[in-house]
């Protein structure tokens, strides 16, 4: 008998696979615009952005708990890709640079902070 996890949490074997293919598409995505791209405009560092998202993602996905933490993940993703797109092809430099610190800090700093404090039982 297999043990499964209960009914809308995470199963850490799939945030594991979500963390790995994560990275591997983020370093995909930085050879192809490093390599590539060459001199494409603006394509070349939406391309770099998108990776760090996609490879924040992944670092932040082991530390959800939930289906829904991690569809929660998902949408700021896109929220942040949109904003980088709005960002890199407008040439808006300070918001560019906003999202490249806050996006890591929020996967790596935020994520495993709400795992401890989610564990931490007050009044238990």
């Amino acid at each position: 008998m297999i043990a499964r996890p209960p009914k809308g949490e995470l199963d850490k074997r799939i945030a594991g696979a979500v963390f790995v293919l994560f990275w591997l598409v983020a370093i995909a995505a930085w050879i192809i615009a490093g390599a590539a791209l060459g001199n494409a405009g603006a394509w070349q560092p939406f391309i770099v952005d998108v990776g760090i998202v996609i490879a924040s993602i992944g670092t932040a996905t082991p530390f959800l708990n939930t289906v829904k933490g991690f569809g929660i993940a998902l949408l700021f993703a896109l929220i942040a890709v949109v904003g980088f797109a709005f960002g890199d092809f407008l040439h808006l430099v300070p918001l560019v640079y906003f999202l490249r610190i806050a996006v890591p800090f929020f996967a790596v700093i935020i994520a495993p902070t709400f795992k401890m404090a989610n564990g931490v039982k007050v009044f238990a």
